[in-house]
């Protein structure tokens, strides 16, 4: 692995409501992991400008999960193969096709997140999420069919090790990237945030114990860690 020179870059910083989209060069071809909610398109083309990049040029899409603010996006990027789990592609879309139907949605929602009301006014939460969804979600911004590349059945680029993380959602997917002996670990939502999960407007854990196990494995690993919903920060475990 110590041959690989992944050179990793934020584009767009993780935020209260807006997930981080992250630029990986120097490998075979450019490559975009998560392309974010909808009023962000013209930053997320912005950041590539300033690195030279047109979205044409960028030949690989990564998603961490099919959640709207990690895929909104990847319509920029009409002629780039999508790397994503067939899996979250199918739980995401099903997820939105019954949230969004009229009536009898917060039944409709433990279908998916079973422990949704054992959490502190998660009813109130997943309300304004609703929200979110009936403004934003569309399933045409998440790509076309032909695009998709399951990395059920496809391996990704040398140097780039996927995951399973799935307890945010089924299918999730964290990334290690190697650069040399460097290290960075792109968690999607499998860490929102460093300390503060509370403060971001994003689903509850589809399974909160095994969402613990995979925020743990996030942190076992020594690097840099890019959270979904916040700033990189420097990972140092204890022995």
């Amino acid at each position: 692995m110590s041959g690989h020179k992944w050179k990793v870059d934020v584009l767009l910083q993780g935020n209260w409501r807006g997930a981080s989209s992250v630029l990986l060069t120097g490998g075979s071809a450019p490559i975009l992991v998560d392309s974010g909610m909808p009023h962000d398109a013209h930053q997320l083309v912005k950041a590539l400008a300033e690195r030279g990049l047109r979205p044409e040029e960028i030949p690989f899409v990564i998603n961490t999960h099919f959640h709207l603010d990690h895929v909104s996006n990847n319509c920029l990027f009409p002629s780039s193969a999508i790397y994503a789990t067939q899996l979250s592609s199918d739980w995401c879309r099903s997820l939105y096709s019954d949230f969004l139907a009229n009536g009898h949605w917060e039944k409709l929602i433990l279908k998916y997140y079973p422990e949704t009301y054992e959490y502190e006014n998660a009813a109130d939460l997943i309300g304004k999420i609703r929200k979110i969804a009936q403004r934003w979600w569309d399933a045409k911004r998440a790509g076309t069919s032909c695009q998709f590349r399951w990395i059920e059945k496809h391996h990704l680029p040398d140097g780039i090790e996927a995951i399973t993380t799935s307890g945010h959602v089924p299918g999730h997917v964290s990334l290690v990237v190697r650069n040399g002996s460097e290290t960075t670990i792109i968690a999607g939502d499998a860490l929102v945030t460093r300390t503060h999960d509370e403060r971001v407007l994003t689903m509850i854990p589809h399974r909160r114990a095994q969402y613990l196990l995979d925020r743990k494995t996030i942190l076992s690993i020594p690097g840099i860690i890019i959270p979904g919903h916040d700033q990189p920060f420097e990972n140092q475990p204890c022995p």
